[in-house]
C-alpha cells in the first residue's frame, strides 16, 4: 500500500504544475473572447489553488493501473470516477459550473464521453501494436521453420 502511495505523491507532484498554465490559457482564451474581462485577485487564488489541486489527484490516480491485484476494468471505473468527482468538485468551488441538473447531465455527459474516447484510442492504438508484434513474430516462427 505504501508504494503506491509514494506513487500517488510522486505522480500528482510530476503534473500538478500544468494545471495553473492551462488555468492561465483557458483565461487568456476567455478574455481574447470577451468572455471574461477580468477576475479578482481571491478568484484568480482560488482557481490556481484548486487547478493545483486538480491536477495532483487527476495525475496521482492514474497509478490506479499499477495495482496488480485490480482488472483493468476495475481500474478503469475506479481512475474515471475519482476524475468526475476531482473536476465536479473543482468546477463547483470555482463557479465554472453552475449547480443544476442540466449543467450536471451535460458535464457528466461530455465527461464520459471524452474518457470513452480516450480509452477507446489507447484500446485501439495498443491492438495495432499487439497486432503488429504478433505477426512479426509469426512470421520469425515461419522463417525458423
Amino acid at each position: 500500500m505504501k508504494k503506491y502511495i509514494k506513487k500517488f505523491v510522486a505522480r500528482g507532484l510530476f503534473v500538478c504544475g500544468i494545471g495553473p498554465v492551462v488555468l492561465a490559457i483557458v483565461y487568456a482564451v476567455l478574455n481574447a473572447t470577451g468572455v471574461v474581462s477580468e477576475i479578482s485577485v481571491f478568484e484568480m487564488v482560488i482557481g490556481i489553488a484548486s487547478v493545483t489541486v486538480l491536477a495532483f489527484i487527476a495525475g496521482g490516480i492514474s497509478m490506479i493501473y499499477d495495482v496488480e491485484r485490480l482488472p483493468i476494468a476495475i481500474a478503469a471505473l475506479i481512475h474515471a470516477g475519482v476524475l468526475y468527482l476531482d473536476y465536479i468538485v473543482i468546477y463547483l468551488i470555482n463557479g465554472w459550473l453552475k449547480e443544476g441538473v442540466v449543467p450536471f447531465v451535460i458535464f457528466t455527459s461530455y465527461f464520459f464521453a471524452g474518457f470513452a474516447l480516450v480509452w477507446l484510442i489507447i484500446y485501439l492504438t495498443s491492438k495495432k501494436s499487439t497486432d503488429e508484434v504478433n505477426m512479426a513474430l509469426s512470421s520469425m516462427q515461419s522463417e525458423e521453420e
